[in-house]
């Protein structure tokens, strides 16, 4: 089994090295009760694709990008009356800006306290406006009496791109679970904003990764996004989201590619994760946490992931 990289990948991000901050957040809407399927997941997830230029081309990713000068503004702090918690390894305030900025701009979704209901018209002008210049997020928000609901995020993990990406970014992704359903939203309200994003769909979990595997509503997946909804996939409940993953300690992940062989469909991989006891740092002897992939000539196609005895099959 050859190696093509092996990097550190646990609590602190490796020295040395620069990375582009970016954040990233997994919007949970509620199903009406009425229309729950009995032992399925009672909420959807947010899922953007991606167009066909940049670094994510064609994929289906949530909503978010990269952090902006205007997410640094110190009127945020004072806006929130924030100051980092004692003791704690709090993300910094300017990325919950982001995740909330993006998931606004991308897709018209408003995290705030308090919640407001902008009009249709509304929502197209600020949408444009925030895509133009980052700074109007803050014109938005004050303009209008709120403030970004960080205290609604919950931080669920952190991933830093391989060394064999030539772009590179350090992500920190948001679970928050919305205080109305889906069905609320008209798709004058909620839409893809037909440059960055050019599709938006409502999933549950096990839907968009049966859609993957399908290959037809979803043709391709990064393995953050296969590892986060395979994680989602056995909460039934978005009452229990929060609880689930708001007090799991947070450690930087970053897969470190192995190959396994070599045939007519490419190159096959194992992403090994923390946790794996392969890793480079974060050992637990007999863990299995890894993330398989295969190169090709039509780009990349997850296969499998696997966590300890839990194994959430993609492609085969």
């Amino acid at each position: 089994m050859s190696q093509l990289s092996i990097k550190p990948t646990s609590g602190e991000t490796p020295a040395g090295e620069v990375f582009r901050p970016s954040s990233t957040m997994i919007v949970a809407a509620p199903i009406p009760k009425s229309q729950v399927v009995p032992g399925k997941a009672n909420y959807k997830i947010l899922l953007l694709k991606r167009g066909r230029k940049g670094t994510s081309a064609n994929t289906h990713v949530f909503p978010g990008g990269n952090v902006d000068k205007s997410d640094h503004d110190p009127r945020w702090a004072q806006l929130l009356n924030y100051s980092p918690p004692e003791g704690s390894i709090a993300t910094p305030l300017f990325n919950m800006i982001c995740a909330i900025r993006e998931a606004f701009e991308e897709c018209g979704v408003l995290v705030s306290e308090p919640s407001i209901e902008l009009s249709n018209d509304e929502i197209k002008v600020w949408r444009e406006r925030v895509h133009n210049d980052g700074a109007e997020f803050y014109n938005l928000c004050t303009s209008h009496g709120v403030k970004p609901a960080i205290g609604r995020l919950c931080h669920f993990s952190s991933w830093i791109t391989p060394p064999v990406e030539p772009k590179r970014f350090h992500t920190q992704f948001y679970l928050t679970v919305l205080p109305w359903s889906r069905e609320s939203f008209s798709e004058h309200r909620i839409f893809a904003d037909g440059k960055e994003t050019v599709e938006l769909d409502w999933m549950t979990p096990e839907e968009a990764l049966d859609a993957y595997r399908e290959g037809k509503r979803i043709t391709t997946f990064l393995p953050p996004q296969f590892v986060t909804l395979s994680e989602l996939l056995p909460i039934v409940r978005h009452e229990d989201l929060v609880a689930q993953f708001g007090q799991r300690k947070i450690v930087h992940i970053m897969p470190e590619f192995q190959v396994d062989s070599k045939d007519d469909r490419g190159i096959h991989l194992s992403g090994i994760l923390p946790g794996d006891e392969e890793h480079s740092t974060h050992v637990v002897p007999g863990g299995r946490h890894r993330i398989l992939i295969t190169r090709g000539k039509n780009g990349m196609s997850i296969r499998k992931y696997v966590n300890g005895s839990v194994e959430v099959k993609a492609r085969l």
